[in-house]
């Protein structure tokens, strides 16, 4: 019921609401231009198609076919080791290239039902495909506060020592 796709135009940026106002804004502001200028790239989680949409507004939500359900962002990045946990950082040199999950957000009235996790998931896989092409270390991300550090550890990302809201999940 769920697919998970680049961002493009067609899809409904205004109608998401993640309960994050700078999330919201970057989303309907700035994602289609950083994607247009190779700056990142979005992908997002929406109804597989018009049946799909259907059967979720059929069960109270407000949902069409080009509704946005959840996104994250991808980049390129070089991280310094001292941004890392102790022990990946020992085993690299001064500055590594890593693909940074800029964000991530699920709309507010889905949280909690693992979505989050697919978008996650979702992120990892890409991250693995793109490292095997041009190399990464990991994947980073910059935490917005302490829960959603703890969403991410449950995963695998370990936290810097000195900053624990930088996070990093080893892909090798």
């Amino acid at each position: 019921m769920i697919r998970l796709e680049p961002l493009t135009g067609h899809h409904d940026r205004n109608g998401f609401d993640c309960g994050v106002q700078a999330l919201n804004v970057w989303l309907k502001r700035m994602a289609l231009q950083h994607h247009g200028k190779g700056i990142s790239r979005t992908f997002v989680a929406v109804p597989t198609d018009s049946a799909a949409a259907r059967l979720w507004s059929e069960s109270g939500y407000v949902v069409t076919s080009a509704s946005i359900l959840g996104f994250y962002a991808l980049t390129s990045a070089f991280v310094l080791t001292g941004d890392l946990p102790a022990k990946q950082a020992k085993r690299y040199p001064r500055q590594i290239p890593v693909t940074r999950l800029g964000r991530l957000a699920t709309r507010s009235d889905m949280q909690g039902q693992g979505l989050g996790r697919l978008l996650l998931a979702d992120a990892v896989n890409r991250a693995r495909a793109a490292a095997q092409a041009v190399g990464s270390a990991g994947l980073f991300v910059d935490a917005k506060d302490e829960a959603a550090a703890r969403f991410y550890q449950h995963y695998g990302f370990v936290p810097a020592i000195e900053q624990p809201l930088k996070l990093f999940l080893s892909l090798w």
